[in-house]
């Protein structure tokens, strides 16, 4: 049986008051742990996810603040760990007033998340990531190990309704999402079927898979009827978590990877991408966010060990990123790296994600004080310690888009 990493509800803020939105919130709550529960059915998580709160027909630094007050406050009262604030950045030319917003946001709640939304619908708002790169590099400075930039993230061509944070955005009427966690089956599966060939290994994890799908949505489904929130759909990417062995980079080196990052990471990353869109025809459920095999480097435990002896590089990561999720994510760098050097990552990232239509993101953490090539040093349950990755040292010039729009063709 696999689990669940998130439960993600997605609020609209006009429409119901306060106190209509909190009680159908702890209602959706209650209900839906009680019939997970039913199914023995563990849940990591809970967060909730906004609208892009720029677009915002009220939007002010008020209304921000007081909003992000109260929706802290409801989460605090119905255990729910983390929420999303998105703006979206992707059509807008004067993005750089979101960077101290965003930065408020972050240093006021510790429960807040933040995503800027910067490549959509075939389009690069430079100024959005300039403001993303302003915001990262800002952030780094709030705490000595630079854990903070955990709470930030960049989407690329990232479709709402996301259950994995910091990608996250809501649209439209109160709705949920669930993001699964399904490594320790595919380790078990490929334990128990390896000797018998890589086929069956492939026809196994899809039957598996496929009918675990189907009792989420099935439940899924439930949860709707008994509440009124919409299900919106599941997200059944394989993500690490930094317990030892639920890790991502194991399952490559299961399959016949020697150490990864060696030769044969990327077809077994396709290889395993394929399993879950399969699965996700086959089954016939609602979906929604990456459904991809996510390489989150400070959440895997053996591709932190893998980092650390320098088996691959952030060029790498970004190869990988074409065939799976979910971009750069959870990579540290050196605490000097300059806001150009991450506009610039941002925009190789978003290239990637509007030619190859597919939802990536861009998640680092500059560590201050450290170069690379050195360690991190963090204490927290989401984070493994790894190797400070080497950025180039030259960034592309920023001033040639002129803070436009930067529109490309992905169609011909």
């Amino acid at each position: 049986m696999i689990s669940i990493r998130s439960i993600t509800v997605g609020i609209a803020l006009d429409g119901q008051s306060k106190l209509e939105l909190t009680s159908a919130i702890s209602n959706f709550m209650s209900i839906s742990k009680t019939i997970y529960n039913q199914h023995d059915i563990q849940i990591r998580t809970t967060r909730l996810a906004l609208e892009p709160i720029n677009l915002h027909p009220d939007f002010t630094s008020a209304f921000f603040r007081s909003t992000l007050d109260w929706i802290s406050a409801v989460c605090n009262n119905v255990g729910i760990r983390w929420f999303c604030v998105p703006f979206d950045c992707s059509e807008t030319e004067d993005s750089h007033i979101y960077s101290s917003i965003a930065y408020e946001a972050i240093s006021r709640h510790q429960n807040a998340f933040v995503n800027f939304i910067v490549a959509r619908d075939g389009k690069i708002g430079h100024s959005g990531v300039a403001a993303a790169a302003n915001l990262i590099s800002r952030v780094s400075t709030i705490s000595n190990n630079g854990f903070d930039n955990f709470r930030v993230g960049v989407s690329c061509d990232c479709k709402p309704h996301t259950p994995f944070f910091p990608f996250s955005y809501h649209d439209g009427n109160n709705g949920f999402s669930v993001a699964l966690e399904t490594v320790d089956m595919f380790l078990n599966t490929i334990e128990s079927e390896i000797h018998n060939g890589i086929e069956a290994v492939q026809t196994t994890l899809l039957e598996r898979l496929t009918d675990n799908l189907i009792l989420i949505d099935k439940l899924g489904r439930d949860i709707e009827r008994q509440t009124g929130m919409k299900f919106l759909g599941i997200d059944a990417s394989l993500a690490p978590f930094p317990n030892g062995d639920t890790s991502v980079a194991k399952i490559v080196e299961k399959l016949g990877v020697e150490d990864f990052g060696a030769n044969g990471s990327l077809f077994f990353t396709s290889f395993l991408t394929n399993i879950i869109k399969r699965a996700l025809f086959k089954s016939n459920i609602r979906y929604v966010g990456f459904n991809g095999v996510m390489y989150s480097l400070l959440e895997d435990d053996y591709l932190a060990k893998r980092a650390r002896q320098k088996n691959f590089n952030i060029d790498s990561l970004m190869l990988y990123s074409t065939v799976c999720g979910c971009g750069i994510d959870m990579v540290p760098v050196p605490g000097d790296i300059l806001e150009e050097e991450i506009a610039a990552m941002i925009m190789d990232v978003s290239s990637l994600a509007i030619t190859l239509n597919k939802p990536l993101g861009v998640r680092i953490l500059p560590i201050p004080g450290k170069k690379g090539n050195e360690l991190t040093g963090f204490n927290y349950d989401f984070l493994v310690d790894t190797r400070i990755m080497n950025v180039r040292d030259k960034a592309y010039v920023s001033s040639m888009f002129n803070n436009k729009i930067f529109e490309y063709i992905t169609k011909q």
